[in-house]
């Protein structure tokens, strides 16, 4: 969407070619920091026009999957031919809340002076640009210690309480992040991360099964997998199509698609190196509310790190997604299915989220995502996928019951899934079509 372009001052209107150039590269470095990080793809074009604007050009700005396509021409001066650029390699793949946020604050800051910058602070800019750039993702111990208790906190609100399930469930997500940070040196593939720690998941609940035989010892393989769903990018990829940015809502739903395949077949192959299944039917434990709304405060920390959002921005996110939680535990005591309790969780989150989206400069998705973690259908797409091998694995012994879990494990994670999306989306685009991002 094109903003409204200011008129530019008489002093700016001729540019030297070095400042010109300058201009536009911070401009397209911006669009990349928040394209690359995790920031919806509405946002990334109406801040990069607004930076554009600020800095005097008209721009239109055309995210692709692996490249964004960009041209600019002095503002008002609609005889001039466009100058394109495009940035390669820049793919949505990326969720980094704390870039997203300090670019966006430094473009609020361009745009505040956009009646007398200099070449000087262009080029002062373009520092500041290149070093977000430049900063480094979650501190890794943050990350390893965050991804165990995370997992744990999941493992706590489906009522995994014993001990022995609680430790091996900090073990195995442990061992994964500590492999996922191994492996992110080692790699620029986009599933072998998923794929190894969800391998690790599996292994290591496997053996835990098999020496312990406790039916919710399976959460020693689920909850560390959880926590590599990649919620952020379903949502990114359910708003581009819902805005009918069709070609790159299908890119996104595809990666999300590879992701959680990964992990699946992580997950399926670690258990069957140690002659394990998740097919056992097994119903989540009730916990209190207290320890449900703790539990997802701790969840929400995790994701937080993972999603390198600063301690002090991570109070608000948890107070939300615990009040998002209680409504959760409210209703499923009280007789509400899981969907209405998740569709009305959401709707909560979707609501309060945007605007504090808006507030605190910080992706959308990520932000939602991480108050609503725990009620993703994790439990419902492994045993899924584990109950689809099991019936290729028996063949013509394919039993009624076999059946039965396939169908009602599939329909459970699409009807939950429509929900989360529905609640989640609903409200921002309602609430976005009402009052439109200032700027």
């Amino acid at each position: 969407m094109d903003l409204p372009c200011a008129q530019i001052p008489a002093e700016q209107e001729i540019l030297s070619e070095a400042d010109n150039n300058e201009r536009i590269n911070n401009i397209v470095r911006a669009a990349s920091l928040l394209y690359t990080n995790g920031q919806t793809t509405r946002l990334v074009v109406s801040e990069t026009i607004r930076l554009a604007n600020a800095y005097g050009y008209e721009a239109h700005i055309q995210p692709q999957w692996d490249a964004i396509h960009c041209r600019f021409r002095p503002l008002g001066a609609h005889s001039q031919a466009w100058r394109f650029e495009m940035i390669n390699n820049a793919r949505p793949t990326g969720v980094d809340m704390n870039k997203v946020t300090l670019t966006n604050r430094l473009i609020d800051r361009i745009s505040q002076q956009s009646e007398s910058i200099t070449q000087a602070q262009v080029a002062h800019h373009s520092g500041q640009f290149k070093q977000i750039a430049s900063l480094k993702p979650c501190n890794p111990v943050r990350f390893v210690v965050m991804a165990g208790f995370g997992a744990v906190a999941l493992g706590l609100i489906f009522g995994a309480t014993n001990w022995s399930t609680i430790s091996f469930i900090f073990l195995a997500a442990m061992i994964g992040a500590t492999l996922r940070q191994v492996l992110s040196r080692l790699s620029d593939n986009l599933f072998v991360q998923a794929f190894v720690a969800a391998l690790a998941a599996g292994v290591v609940g496997g053996i835990a099964q098999r020496l312990f035989n406790e039916v919710f010892l399976q959460f020693a393989v689920i909850a560390p997998c959880m926590i590599l769903v990649p919620g952020p990018h379903i949502l990114n990829a359910s708003l581009d199509l819902l805005r009918g940015r069709i070609g790159l809502g299908v890119s996104r739903m595809v990666y999300a698609s590879m992701i959680l395949l990964s992990i699946c077949a992580g997950l399926l192959i670690g258990l069957l190196l140690v002659n394990s299944t998740l097919t056992e039917s097994m119903i989540p434990a009730k916990v209190p509310l207290w320890l449900d709304m703790l539990a997802a405060g701790v969840a929400i920390a995790a994701f937080g790190a993972f999603f390198s959002l600063t301690w002090a921005m991570l109070s608000v996110p948890i107070l939300v997604g615990m009040f998002c939680h209680a409504s959760h535990w409210w209703i499923l005591q009280n007789g509400g299915g899981v969907a209405l309790a998740t569709l009305v969780a959401c709707l909560i989150s979707g609501t309060v989220t945007t605007f504090l989206s808006r507030k605190m400069k910080i992706p959308f998705a990520a932000l939602a995502f991480c108050t609503i973690v725990s009620m993703m259908p994790g439990i419902y797409v492994f045993k899924f996928a584990s109950s689809v091998v099991d019936i290729y694995l028996a063949g013509d012994a394919t039993s009624l019951s076999m059946l039965n879990n396939v169908v009602s494990y599939g329909v459970g994670t699409l009807i939950i899934v429509m929900a989360m999306t529905f609640g989640l989306i609903v409200p921002k685009m309602l609430i976005d079509s009402l009052k439109p991002v200032e700027g």
